[in-house]
């Protein structure tokens, strides 16, 4: 009896309260006595017929129906949201294990690379719906210590002259494989040019298609921080880029295309300092650029001082039924601080080949590939998908007064896919290594990946 005696209470202290509590008795009452003051009016009323059986059809009617503005004043927007916010949980997992082989002068110069397994990424994302043309995302890694948010963003879609309007934290246009989701890779990981990628950066970002979606284009400004939300605003710099695509045929639900891309980015360093470094393309702990243990940087350009950077990126690529291709090369042009001009460039080309009959499918809203389906599911008694595929890679970190040395390699790649979760990858790399104190050293990785998506 307190307990309700309070809960009066409380609803009676609030006026907002009251007004509901009235207004839902005073819609019960005029509900319930509806049909007494339409008797009045009605001459020879008699009851409904019986119906010999009752109806299959199960309807809900609200005691509101309508929208009447002398029962309850209408809530402007209110039907407009539907059922938002929605919201869904997606992700996947790669672990990797790799075995490095080295000769004794490449012990000398790197040290010897143990070999080593872990979980390269474990991302889990969710992903939906604030209003019908607002979507928002936000993505963390669970392989790093501590977890660290990857994607956190707001997207506005279909604002005027824009498909999307996203702000937040999210890749920067600028170079197609480091747009491409890293679960869809055709290699284990990207090319060591990938050093020159702006990658995750805080900003606003707009992008479109063009007409028939025969191409794409993206603007985005971004601070230049140490990436993703790790800013400091006392060292932050600004950032500018763009990425135009276009698809000269694409025929045959995208079986055979040919795609070409023009990017460019100018931006103000970090603490007004660049570097550039890379490990090979298989390892099997953090991201190139990012010093941790496990497999070393094997070029490197050590903090340069510069004033700004300007970054061009040449995008080729296409399908022609099972055979694919993919081929970038990106320029950096760095105005260094207290000595001459610097340029490094690097690229890779690669191809691929599917033996099951499958071709690789093509994002046309994002202009990247898109995840491998396999024809017949392994699990429902066919093979599945078998992909062979060769790359070629090059980083030059050589200029005038700053030698952070050349890496070349070739990678040959066997990929399993069971379905379109899960995934086995078989990968070799051959890569030569020359910098300050090193002639064409080689060392070989033999890698293993498996990927489930969920």
């Amino acid at each position: 009896m307190e307990r309700q005696q309070d809960q009066s209470r409380n609803v009676f202290r609030h006026p907002a309260h009251l007004r509901c509590w009235l207004s839902l008795l005073g819609c019960c009452l005029a509900l319930s006595c509806a049909p007494l003051f339409a008797q009045e009016f009605t001459t020879d009323a008699l009851p409904p017929p019986l119906t010999d059986s009752l109806s299959t059809e199960t309807s809900f009617v609200s005691l509101f129906p309508a929208c009447d503005e002398e029962l309850i004043p209408c809530v402007t927007g209110l039907d407009e949201h539907g059922d938002n916010p929605t919201g869904e949980l997606s992700g996947f997992i790669q672990i990797d294990s790799a075995a490095f082989e080295q000769s004794p002068a490449s012990m000398a110069a790197f040290g010897d690379i143990n070999n080593r397994t872990a979980v390269r990424r474990a991302r889990l994302a969710l992903i939906g719906d604030l209003a019908p043309d607002i979507g928002y995302k936000m993505d963390v890694e669970f392989a790093t210590s501590p977890p660290a948010a990857r994607d956190v963003y707001l997207d506005f879609r279909d604002r005027p002259y824009t498909d999307r309007l996203i702000v937040g934290t999210t890749k920067v246009p600028f170079q197609m494989e480091a747009l491409t989701s890293s679960k869809n890779f055709t290699f284990a990981e990207r090319a060591p040019f990938f050093t020159f990628s702006p990658f995750r950066q805080v900003g606003i970002w707009a992008d479109g298609t063009l007409e028939e979606e025969r191409g794409t284009w993206s603007l985005a400004g971004f601070l230049v921080g140490k990436g993703g939300f790790d800013l400091n605003h006392n060292a932050d710099g600004q950032g500018f880029a763009a990425r135009t695509t276009y698809l000269h045929w694409y025929e045959d639900d995208g079986r055979d295309l040919l795609h070409t891309g023009l990017n460019y980015s100018v931006l103000q360093p970090f603490d007004k300092m660049v570097r550039y470094d890379s490990k090979l393309s298989f390892f099997t702990n953090q991201e190139p650029g990012i010093n941790s243990s496990g497999p070393p940087q094997l070029v490197d350009t050590g903090n340069v001082p510069a004033e700004s950077v300007n970054l061009f990126n040449f995008e080729l690529a296409g399908s022609h039924g099972r055979f694919n291709y993919q081929a970038e090369l990106t320029y950096a042009l760095v105005n260094q601080i207290g000595g001459p001009p610097l340029v490094f460039y690097g690229g890779y080309a690669q191809a691929g080949w599917f033996f099951t009959g499958e071709s690789k499918p093509y994002n046309r809203k994002a202009g990247v590939f898109d995840s491998v389906k396999p024809l017949h599911s392994f699990f429902d008694g066919g093979w599945g998908a078998w992909e062979l595929a060769a790359r070629g890679t090059f980083l030059n970190l050589n200029d005038k007064n700053v030698t952070g040395g050349r890496m070349n390699s070739a990678e040959l790649v066997l990929n399993w896919y069971l379905s379109d979760q899960l995934s086995v990858k078989f990968d070799y790399v051959h890569g030569f290594i020359n910098n300050a104190t090193t002639d064409d050293l080689p060392i070989d990785v033999i890698g293993g990946r498996l990927q489930y998506i969920y």
